[in-house]
């Protein structure tokens, strides 16, 4: 198991400041410690409508001279709308975010099958709005053979490519647990398909579950070929990083356990030699203010020290 960075995370939409353009962001991965990096496919960073080929060319070439692999590019989708014309643009920018892929030597193109969005106020991301109401509560039943049916056209295109699309359960519609990720990978049929999970989108109670963690982890099997975490982090006493929050709604954390050192094992004696990659993806709050970019420093570093500390005890005899 390989651990890297989700480029969202410095994105500069949740946090006060700039974004780190993507050339730069492969260095400072490079610097933390980092072993891969996934890349965000909205602006300003790899938006596929922005990257001419000489720019693909030039941050493949980067990746390599800093052997820092970019292991997935993902564009934040929504498969599911009602509205053709939707689905339809959603489709066109999914199969420029394949070739993007291509381009830039990663094998993994990630997709949500309904994400709902962000939105912006003075510069901060927020989930409050779009996922305070059901958007399209009343097509619930035929969102999912809408994302089907999409998926498959996207996986045709994947497989010509040579690119694997990794569906992440992330809800709250359509597609929110991993076995509802299996479910669709079994209907779409395609070897271009698979799963990308995170124990953390994992509806309460199970996901404090260490049980559960190891089922998804052996359910998952081969069909995993990415995962993804979150949170926040405090560093105690004897300089030991801990897991302290990882849930977020209507601009405030809650605490709650999830099993990240049990998931983390699980993969690890499975054999999974697939990415996990850290997101900070929600507002950096201090003192109940707005921080700027050296809290998701800190917090990056933490991320980065703690999964190397739960890979390696997942390692060890």
């Amino acid at each position: 198991m390989r651990i890297g960075m989700y480029s969202v995370t410095y994105r500069g939409v949740w946090y006060e400041g700039e974004a780190i353009d993507v050339f730069s962001l492969l260095r400072l991965a490079k610097e933390q410690g980092w072993e891969g990096v996934e890349l965000d496919t909205e602006r300003p960073h790899a938006a596929p409508m922005d990257l001419s080929s000489d720019d693909r060319k030039r941050l493949r070439d980067l990746s390599a001279e800093l052997e820092m692999p970019i292991c997935a590019v993902s564009p934040n989708c929504d498969l599911s709308s009602p509205v053709p014309s939707h689905r339809d643009a959603m489709i066109c920018y999914v199969r420029e975010c394949i070739k993007l892929a291509h381009d830039l030597g990663s094998p993994i193109c990630k997709i949500f099958a309904a994400w709902r969005g962000i939105t912006l106020h003075d510069g901060i991301a927020t989930y409050d709005e779009t996922y305070g109401y059901n958007q399209f509560g009343f097509w619930k039943g035929d969102r999912w053979g809408f994302v089907v049916e999409g998926v498959r056209e996207l996986a045709k295109l994947a497989e010509d490519f040579g690119i694997v699309l990794a569906m992440q359960n992330h809800g709250p519609d359509v597609i929110t647990t991993y076995e509802e990720v299996l479910r669709m990978i079994d209907e779409v049929g395609s070897p271009a398909f698979k799963g990308s999970m995170d124990i953390n989108i994992e509806p309460d109670p199970v996901s404090e579950s260490a049980e559960h963690a190891r089922e998804m982890a052996r359910a998952c099997g081969d069909l995993q070929v990415h995962a993804h975490c979150n949170g926040e982090f405090a560093r105690g006493e004897d300089g030991s990083v801990q897991l302290v929050a990882s849930g977020y709604f209507d601009d405030r954390f809650w605490e709650r356990r999830v099993a990240y050192p049990e998931y983390v094992d699980a993969l690890v004696k499975s054999g999974y030699d697939g990415y996990f990659n850290w997101e900070f993806c929600h507002p950096a709050m201090k003192d109940g203010q707005f921080a700027g970019i050296d809290y998701v420093h800190d917090q990056t570093q933490m991320a980065l020290e703690y999964l190397q500390r739960l890979r390696a005890e997942a390692q060890a005899p």
